[in-house]
């Protein structure tokens, strides 16, 4: 047996190592605080995500453009879905398995002299998960690069046929207003198949947090000569219902969960065709 000191000094010693261990263990830091509340809103997945397998998109809660008059440079034309919508139906509605934000705006995307008019798709990781979009190189979106909101993007063929003209289109740039993106993936269709007017257009997916960062959410929609601004967070949510038999149930409860926080009905849920 040691003396009292030698045995205090040793239980110090355990103490601070199993304080060292728990702080700065893998899970400590897999759970630590994240700074950035979007990518921690659009990233951390519903707890029932892991267990569920070959789930497609059931239905869609889309953003409807203001009717209460247009928009313009002092006062925006604000309507949709916010991003504490989404939230709200991750946490409220348990029916769900999969609810997938997507942000979409039209712009002109350059590489060298080349440039393209299409379609920018901020969205998740988790998209493939409900819709089918095959990729013909390269990978799509990761956790990652939403947490660090990376300027990454996974384009279509169509993107990386009209843009590229035969070359490999990974690794390359390309610019987006101000902001450079490098390709990390090509999918082989023009997915996904969105509900509004951009849906048969090219298109250059993103993770949403870096839409949001470097884009915001105004957007300059331009009609004959006149502009109208417009403010929306998500164009649409994507949601899957694992017990198929809840899926009218799970719409009703969306439905009474929104009309309570929009005053107006901007917004519109519709079956997945």
């Amino acid at each position: 047996m040691g003396t009292p000191s030698k045995n205090r000094s040793r239980t110090i010693v355990l103490v601070i190592a199993l304080f060292v261990t728990t702080v700065f263990s893998p899970q400590a830091c897999l759970f630590g605080v994240e700074n950035n509340k979007t990518a921690k809103a659009v990233s951390r997945p519903l707890l029932s995500e892991k267990l569920t397998k070959a789930l497609k998109t059931d239905f869609i809660i889309s953003s409807l453009p203001s009717t209460q008059g247009s928009g313009n440079n002092f006062q925006p034309a604000r309507f949709g879905i916010t991003r504490n919508d989404f939230e709200s139906i991750r946490k409220s509605v348990p029916e769900i398995s999969f609810a997938v934000p997507i942000r979409t705006f039209n712009q002109r995307a350059t590489y060298g002299e080349a440039d393209l008019d299409l379609t920018v798709v901020g969205t998740t990781e988790s998209l493939p998960k409900i819709e089918n979009i095959p990729l013909a190189q390269g990978r799509f979106l990761k956790e990652e690069d939403l947490k660090k909101m990376n300027n990454v993007a996974v384009v279509s063929q169509a993107v990386a046929q009209q843009m590229f003209k035969g070359k490999n289109p990974i690794g390359r740039n390309i610019k987006l207003q101000k902001d450079y993106f490098i390709i990390v993936g090509v999918t082989k269709s023009n997915a996904p198949d969105l509900t509004d007017q951009l849906s048969k257009t090219a298109k250059v997916l993103i993770p949403i947090t870096t839409m949001q960062a470097r884009f915001g959410d105004n957007v300059i929609k331009r009609e004959s000569g006149s502009f109208e601004m417009q403010t929306y967070e998500l164009s649409e949510v994507r949601c899957a219902v694992e017990d198929k038999k809840q899926m009218s149930k799970t719409m009703a409860t969306i439905e009474r969960l929104l009309s309570k926080n929009h005053k107006t009905k901007d917004y519109s849920i519709d079956l997945s065709k």
